[in-house]
């Protein structure tokens, strides 16, 4: 048992009840426990922790990121739990024993887009230790989360002027099962402008046939990977799965159980209602995590956009190709020449400059849009068309492509479409959640639904 901690007083919050104990001999580590009250920083804002660590009265020095985990950021009040491994930090390690260990906490705020990634544990209930952890940009650059790499370096001469310059991406996690099954990742997608727009590929018609800018104004969160088996068994049953298929995507689910009834008026008839059926996949996720109702398939904008990676509009898949026969396409998707007729866990071809892997080919995701012509996909925060076309009254869109699409339908402006209610018509429908800490469009929905009126007056209805 080591002397309790010295204590900081931390700008707007008070950390108290600073305890030390080291599990000798069974483990070096050393268990620090505190009290973060009077929280006063808005909701959803962050504060990474800095641990300094002293012998008696003399400072030894900041103890490095790569020796700490547990709450090393923190959202609001309560008990927290960091543990310290004294041998990964140089200057701990080099003094040996310390007889008269103490710490001495502090904080810092954290800007909103430094925190890259959050990850849940669907194996436990939200304000459970170890239920959500926050992932920042310089825990992940100081190693603490194992391999990362610059988009730049990933994607070298690649034009990303759509996104942030220098996107740092999390490659570490892709050989860690646990991100396959209880855990599932989020990384930070920001608000602004990108273009959406068609590409050359001239195949069958369900590609819209625009070019247009779109503005998202707040930023959000969209999983890493698409929502595997093991993930959406957990959420809906609450229980696990042993079989050998459990890390690959969940597929053949309707958009009613992934969201709630989605079809023409019913209940949860995106854009004409918000919010998901809490029986829903989607709605008990919200539940689990402590985030009910900001869980959703995302809208066609919002896929598009993290899909893009920052690469302007018209190219086909995130090298900036705009060639939809670019044998480089291989780099990033499952698709008819090389996925071998079956589906495949995530993470095992590279990922975008915003780190998500598998956005087009193995599975087709699900988007909120109803399947139309796309003549609504403009301005801020579009939600697509307020209703269905004549010609498919119950269906909508699906992004990305799948492993049995060719290279020209696995780029990042194809559509497709599905049923709302029955499950995918072809097996090959995944999804992909996105978390919206403030409310989608929930501005105005004139412009959709004008624009549908003016299609329906004019008998210009497209699928």
């Amino acid at each position: 048992m080591l002397a309790c901690a010295g204590l900081r007083i931390a700008a707007g919050e008070t950390i108290s009840r600073v305890s030390l104990v080291q599990q000798w001999p069974w483990s070096e580590a050393v268990s620090i426990d505190f009290t973060v009250s009077g929280w006063d920083e808005p909701q959803r804002a962050v504060k990474e922790i800095a641990v300094a660590a002293y012998d008696g009265e003399e400072e030894i020095g900041p103890v490095s990121p790569r020796a700490l985990s547990g709450d090393t950021v923190i959202d609001g009040d309560g008990a927290k739990h960091i543990v310290l491994t004294p041998s990964k930090d140089p200057a701990l390690r080099m003094r040996g024993r310390i007889d008269r260990f103490k710490v001495a906490l502090s904080s810092r705020p954290v800007d909103d887009e430094d925190v890259l990634y959050i990850v849940f544990d669907l194996s436990k209930q939200a304000g459970a230790r170890g239920a959500k952890t926050y992932i920042t940009r310089n825990a992940l650059t100081n190693g603490v989360w194992g391999t990362w790499e610059k988009a730049s370096e990933l994607w070298p001469g690649v034009d990303a002027s759509e996104g942030p310059r220098d996107n740092v991406v999390w490659t570490g996690l892709v050989d860690d099962e646990r991100y396959y099954r209880d855990l599932m990742a989020f990384r930070r997608i920001p608000a602004g402008t990108f273009t959406m727009g068609a590409g050359a590929y001239e195949g069958r018609d369900t590609r819209p046939a625009r070019a247009a800018a779109v503005s998202i104004s707040n930023p959000y969160y969209i999983a890493v990977f698409e929502t595997t088996k093991y993930q959406f068994r957990i959420l809906k049953d609450g229980k696990n799965m042993n079989t050998p298929d459990v890390m690959l995507p969940s597929v053949n689910d309707s958009c009613s159980t992934v969201r709630g009834d989605s079809s023409p008026g019913g209940a949860y008839d995106w854009p004409a209602k918000r919010g998901v059926d809490p029986k829903s996949i989607a709605g008990k996720l919200g539940a689990r995590t402590g985030y009910a109702g900001m869980f959703d398939l995302p809208t066609e904008a919002q896929w598009e956009k993290a899909a893009r990676g920052g690469v302007p509009g018209g190219a086909a898949y995130c090298d900036g190709s705009p060639d939809p026969n670019a044998q480089s396409a291989d780099d990033v998707c499952w698709y008819n020449r090389n996925a071998e007729g079956v589906l495949h866990r995530g993470g095992l071809k590279k990922p975008n400059q915003y780190g998500l892997y598998d956005t087009l080919g193995n599975a087709y995701e699900m988007v909120l849009d109803w399947q139309n012509g796309g003549g609504a996909l403009h301005g801020e925060d579009p939600v697509g068309e307020a209703g269905p076309a004549a010609n498919f009254p119950q269906r909508r869109m699906l992004k990305g492509g799948k492993y049995t699409n060719t290279l020209g339908e696995c780029t990042l402006y194809w559509r497709s479409q599905n049923p709302v209610v029955l499950p995918s018509r072809d097996g090959g429908c995944g999804s992909r959640f996105v978390l919206n800490l403030a409310p989608y469009g929930n501005a105005d929905l004139s412009s959709a639904e004008m624009n549908a009126s003016s299609k329906r007056k004019e008998g210009k209805e497209t699928p």
